[in-house]
């Protein structure tokens, strides 16, 4: 079993470090986006404190999974943790703000919005992990 793992591993990282992070980060978009749903299409809590409880819940699943399976850093896991988690806490914010724009003064659908930041986002969020959070 753990030989299977150590190949499927070797395959992995023979992939380039962009299409990791759309795999992995795509992973982490689409539970983080899902959750979002939950809270306020289901359980109907407002879009900004969903919008905290799934930072929250999903920003150590995708530090820990940036930082090994898509950046494959070794460096200080509490120097990185720290940087990672100030990256995602100024994203959050940059979220909010978008969030507040697009549904509170333009009056946009909060699913749609949220879905709009994602795709922006993305790219900001593989930018900031490759030159600050897991920068070698």
């Amino acid at each position: 079993m753990i030989q299977i793992y150590k190949n499927l591993e070797t395959k992995w990282f023979s992939f380039p470090q962009q299409l990791r992070f759309l795999l992995v980060g795509g992973f982490n978009t689409v539970l983080a986006y899902v959750l979002f749903i939950l809270f306020i299409a289901v359980l109907r809590i407002p879009y900004q404190i969903g919008l905290i409880i799934q930072y929250i819940l999903t920003v150590n699943i995708s530090i820990f999974t940036m930082r090994y399976y898509v950046f494959r850093s070794h460096g200080s896991l509490k120097k990185e943790y720290l940087k990672a988690w100030n990256t995602y806490l100024s994203m959050l914010i940059f979220n909010y703000v978008f969030l507040y724009f697009l549904i509170d003064i333009f009056n946009i659908n909060v699913l749609f919005s949220q879905a709009v930041y994602v795709i922006i986002s993305t790219i900001i969020t593989f930018c900031l992990h490759k030159y600050y959070s897991f920068r070698q």
